[in-house]
């Protein structure tokens, strides 16, 4: 089920006709500070941007033996959505978490129970959302119809991740395509969790600013010494996807890199990273020791949450190359975002022009949640 996106107010149109951002990257200038700051934007890039576009919900191991359902509140800062993975006979559903009487959460656990029902009034749902029965509704005449039952969400998997769209948006192929295509020929599947090298942290930064940071890699040799040493800066590559961006590291040793097959568009190049982001706020970093992914969810407009999750499937590699030390390059990101939020507060700030060889990636971002804002309009 998918709802349509709310309306542009007038202040909001006439907001984003003044801030357009240009085609065009050789005259384009990057948004003003209003983008970032106002909060009835803020609200319409969450319904409109982040509901309508594919959102990371879960991966595969998370599923305990036996269980029929497991709940999640999508984005708890921002949409705060709560929903429900459901698996019967082998079928995996993604389905609002909310009973279709009072509103109560069904599920704050995972059950083993071979149905739902709501704690509050007692109103049985099956494993695909049918309503199966209600109490004190028995005669009530065209009860029940179909708002009765529980909303069934888009739900797709790619390799251990489970991924849901909330509202109207491009199809899953088109947004995660591209990455399933550069990385067919790693064990994705047989990636697991590394819990110890995973970790959330928050931002007092608006969350494109971590978008924009991650885009481009024109700051690596001045705030990132350690991976400026493991990649050849001038070799670095941007690829601009329908629904992303993809970065290419290369390596400027050769234990550091991947060991391509012959027929990777990539073969050639000693690769020691790629980095995809898709629209609005997943990021997927392949390394030769695994997967390590961000899910960059809002928490406002000038509040971040990043969530860091560390997937391997060959330990020999772990400590080496560009993903050699996350944790200080996470850190020193994190620095320099914040630095830059408080810079975008002032009253000093100008919309600025764009880097033509390594902002390619931030116009397009750009370019796509201008987009987003304004579909339908």
């Amino acid at each position: 089920m998918t709802t349509p996106p709310p309306q542009l107010s007038p202040r909001l149109a006439s907001l984003l006709t003044q801030g357009h951002i240009e085609a065009d990257l050789s005259t384009a200038r990057t948004p003003g500070a209003e983008f970032y700051l106002d909060p009835e934007l803020h609200e319409l890039t969450l319904a409109r941007a982040f509901a309508g576009h594919w959102q990371w919900i879960a991966d595969e191991a998370e599923w305990g033996p036996g269980w029929s359902a497991l709940p999640r509140l999508l984005l708890p800062g921002g949409l705060a959505e709560p929903l429900l993975l459901t698996r019967d006979s082998g079928q995996t559903r993604c389905l609002s978490n909310v009973c279709t009487h009072r509103a109560r959460p069904l599920l704050d656990q995972p059950t083993r129970a071979p149905g739902l029902r709501c704690g509050y009034h007692g109103r049985r749902f099956d494993l695909a959302g049918r309503m199966q029965s209600a109490p004190g509704f028995e005669g009530l005449e065209g009860f029940p119809g179909p708002e009765d039952h529980l909303a069934e969400q888009a739900l797709e998997r790619a390799g251990p991740w489970w991924f849901v769209r909330l509202a109207a948006g491009p199809d899953f192929a088109r947004w995660w395509g591209p990455v399933a295509r550069r990385l067919a020929h790693l064990p994705l599947e047989q990636a697991r969790p590394a819990p110890e090298r995973s970790r959330d942290f928050e931002l007092e930064a608006h969350w494109a600013l971590y978008v924009e940071n991650y885009l481009e890699g024109l700051h690596i040799p001045f705030i990132h010494p350690g991976l400026n040493a493991q990649l050849e800066f001038q070799a670095y590559g941007y690829e601009l996807l329908p629904l992303g961006v993809l970065q290419l590291g290369e390596a400027r040793t050769p234990d550091g890199a991947f060991a391509l097959p012959p027929e990777h568009p990539d073969q050639g190049r000693s690769l020691a990273a790629w980095y995809f982001w898709l629209f609005p706020n997943l990021m997927v970093n392949a390394y030769p020791w695994g997967i390590s992914i961000n899910r960059i969810e809002p928490l406002g407009p000038r509040r971040t949450l990043v969530r860091f999750r560390s997937y391997v499937f060959d330990p020999s590699r772990l400590g080496q190359g560009a993903g050699g030390d996350l944790d200080q390059v996470e850190r020193e990101d994190e620095r320099a975002v914040e630095a830059v939020m408080q810079g975008l507060c002032s009253r000093g700030h100008r919309r600025a022009r764009y880097a033509p060889g390594h902002d390619r990636g931030v116009h397009h971002f750009h370019r796509l949640w201008q987009a987003a804002l304004t579909r339908g309009d």
